[in-house]
């Protein structure tokens, strides 16, 4: 979990301006205040106090609500074996029911889901996150978040982007432009390969050339949705080869004089070819070994 910082200036008419988001935003509820001349001490800010301690609060107890609804059981169970092995009113059972609750003093929570809770209405603003996924689809190696060569072009073909204007070898020219750019940039050069920063700007590149009468921002979130739209046909036609196949193994009759394999037919107008390739070539193979 990460708490961010939003600096906003505040206009006359009441009108908010966004003027940055920080990563690491400071907690300190404190600022120097000049008592007299050349002599400053730190005095609590009660408008910091007010908010971070807050937003703090708030957020271990948004971290691990499991953790207390574990706790008050915990509690309500040694309640009620205190309760049975002492007398109602001693004074050990006063102090049982006084801890049984031990954020019943606190305020209301202040904070507010926005996502998932409203993921439909602020779905649009996922633009970052979804370039991140099909950035983490295409690399090769577990453990590392560089995409290499061979992942950028297969992202390339998976997702339709090539074209008369736009040649596989202008895309490796663009990789290696990208990459070198943000790697000479860059202190880590343990791993090569595109980092996530260098995906996103060939990403623009390619939705600018994509989409060219468009605002950036919609052209950006068109050529994501052409990305995910092949992907997802990709994905369905490699589940319909993958039941076809086991369909096929499973009607296999292990007899020992092989029979001689029918030619495929031909696929109807309109309609793609079943996967029927590896069938075809194990029945061959067989067929030539025997």
């Amino acid at each position: 979990i990460q708490i961010l910082g939003f600096d906003i200036l505040l206009m006359k008419n009441l009108k908010p301006i966004l003027l940055e988001v920080n990563a690491n935003p400071s907690m300190r509820i404190e600022h120097e205040q000049e008592l007299s001349p050349g002599v400053f001490e730190n005095v609590p800010s009660l408008v910091d106090e007010e908010v971070k301690v807050a937003v703090i609060r708030d957020t271990l107890r948004l971290m691990d609500p499991l953790k207390k609804k574990r706790e008050s059981q915990s509690q309500l169970l040694g309640k009620s074996l205190a309760s049975k092995e002492n007398p109602p009113h001693s004074d050990l059972a006063s102090a049982s029911q006084g801890n049984a609750n031990p954020d019943a003093h606190l305020p209301s929570i202040c904070l507010k889901q926005v996502f998932p809770k409203y993921a439909k209405q602020f779905n649009y603003l996922r633009l970052v996150d979804r370039m991140a996924n099909l950035f983490i689809r295409f690399l090769g190696i577990k453990g590392t978040m560089k995409l290499g060569p061979t992942g950028f072009r297969t992202f390339i073909r998976s997702c339709k982007l090539s074209s008369s204007s736009l040649s596989m070898a202008a895309v490796d020219i663009l990789y290696i432009d990208i990459t070198r750019r943000w790697n000479s940039m860059t202190m880590d050069q343990r791993d090569s390969g595109m980092c996530l920063q260098a995906f996103v700007e060939a990403f623009f590149y390619l939705a600018q050339r994509k989409f060219k009468m468009l605002p950036l921002h919609e052209q950006v979130a068109s050529l994501i949705d052409l990305c995910e739209y092949h992907l997802s046909l990709l994905d369905e036609k490699r589940l319909v080869c993958g039941r076809s196949g086991t369909s096929s193994g499973s009607r296999l009759q292990p007899s020992g004089t092989p029979q001689e394999a029918a030619p495929p037919a031909p696929p109807a107008e309109g309609r793609p070819q079943p996967c029927t390739d590896g069938a075809h070539k194990v029945s061959h193979s067989r067929h030539t070994l025997s």
